[in-house]
């Protein structure tokens, strides 16, 4: 086997399980594979808390509370929203002012003319005219308009996107980023598509799921976290026990040093499996 594979035994006992949802344990069709499923129980009847740490925004969290008996809170939208998903109640958020969104669309515009942009608020989403999207997700109302002109001034934004169809998707993503230079936390989730997302200066599933620890009494080291695409990367490497999935963005894979076997070869579950075996 080589190194820095999952039969590496942790040295600290895992208290915390922190995972992906979509390509690490979600396939394509929004489902659990069964042996995930029966690992995530036995591991939280083993005492571990499992939490869920996704760029998903909360609207699009009904795949697990129709699959799982016990999801509990979901940290979402890359680390802007902590969502209870059983009393449906916003626990923390981690927004931006709309004015720094206008800012760096107007920016971004420049350079990108034709780039399209959508807007994540609490409790809607705005987009504009052309941005083509899952509506077999959407369970709240959706606002398609130019967005300079429907997104209300002073809300507070969870997650800005832009996109620019026909573009190269991380040369896209890599002009974005050193376009808002760390003036807001720029990353991107799906590998194949030109799709950027932009939230609040310095956010990342990394930076909320340390507060949610420290809450519960857990450091880095007793955490066992899994993912598969940049917006992961902060979170596997600051997890004592960071798996990267193995089919995941190479960049990723590389940077983390330590993987799972692919979703498709149940790699979460075979982790979890081996180390309640050794446990």
């Amino acid at each position: 086997m080589v190194r820095g594979s999952f039969e590496e035994e942790p040295h600290q006992p895992v208290r915390m399980i922190a995972s992906d949802l979509d390509g690490t344990v979600l396939g394509p069709d929004f489902r659990f594979r069964p042996r995930t499923v029966e690992a995530i129980t036995a591991a939280r009847d083993a005492g571990i808390h499992v939490v869920f740490v996704t760029g998903r925004p909360k609207r699009w969290l009904h795949p697990l509370h129709e699959q799982l008996e016990d999801v509990g809170v979901v940290i979402c939208s890359n680390g802007a929203v902590v969502y209870d998903v059983p009393t449906e109640r916003v626990i923390e958020t981690s927004l931006f002012h709309v004015r720094e969104a206008f800012g760096i669309m107007g920016e971004i515009s420049e350079l990108f003319p034709r780039t399209l942009y959508a807007a994540e608020t609490l409790d809607r989403v705005f987009t504009d005219p052309g941005w083509s999207r899952s509506d077999r997700m959407e369970i709240f109302p959706v606002e398609e308009a130019p967005i300079r002109e429907c997104l209300p001034r002073g809300i507070g934004v969870v997650k800005l996107l832009a996109k620019l169809d026909g573009a190269v998707p991380n040369e896209y993503f890599e002009h974005v980023r050193d376009l808002v230079d760390g003036r807001l936390a720029v990353t991107h989730s799906v590998a194949a598509a030109p799709l950027v997302e932009i939230g609040q200066r310095g956010l990342t599933k990394a930076r909320t799921l340390e507060r949610y620890a420290a809450e519960r009494g857990i450091t880095s080291q007793h955490v066992m976290a899994f993912g598969d695409m940049p917006n992961d990367l902060e979170m596997l490497t600051w997890a004592g026990h960071g798996y990267a999935m193995a089919d995941g963005h190479p960049g990723v894979v590389t940077a983390v040093g330590r993987t799972a076997p692919p979703f498709t070869e149940d790699g979460v579950a075979q982790v979890i499996e081996n180390y309640l075996d050794h446990a």
